[in-house]
């Protein structure tokens, strides 16, 4: 019996490993007004948003984590496509920060993040 639980959490623990690792990389989110960009490394991620222009006007870092199907972002600023108009800086959005928790769809495709669906904001990775 103790053989069978063993097996178990070691599948357990591969299966979300490479899970885990499937969602390592580059996504984009491109609207009307900005270009939204997360790089998810191994436990941290960066996001950063550019205008039109191609200008950066947010850099932000932190953590996040992987639950099910589910990737959950800590102190994530979710602007949905707001036409920022200068630099915003960690300080100024941090009265903004949120948990953001979404579905990532892991496919032969690649992968997407649904932050907003009914908006159509949804992040595809770069591969």
């Amino acid at each position: 019996m103790k053989n069978i639980t063993y097996v178990i959490t070691l599948f357990i623990l591969f299966s979300c490993s490479d899970q885990k690792n499937k969602i390592l990389g580059k996504y984009e989110y491109i609207g009307n007004q900005t270009i939204d960009s997360i790089i998810i490394e191994d436990s941290i991620y960066t996001h950063m948003i550019f205008n039109k222009d191609g200008k950066l006007m947010y850099k932000g870092n932190s953590q996040w984590q992987f639950e099910g199907n589910r990737i959950i972002f800590l102190n994530f600023y979710n602007n949905e496509d707001y036409n920022l108009t200068e630099f915003l800086t960690e300080e100024q959005a941090n009265k903004f920060l949120i948990r953001l928790s979404c579905p990532i769809n892991i496919n032969n495709k690649g992968a997407i993040i649904e932050v907003n669906s009914h908006e159509n904001i949804v992040y595809q990775k770069n591969n």
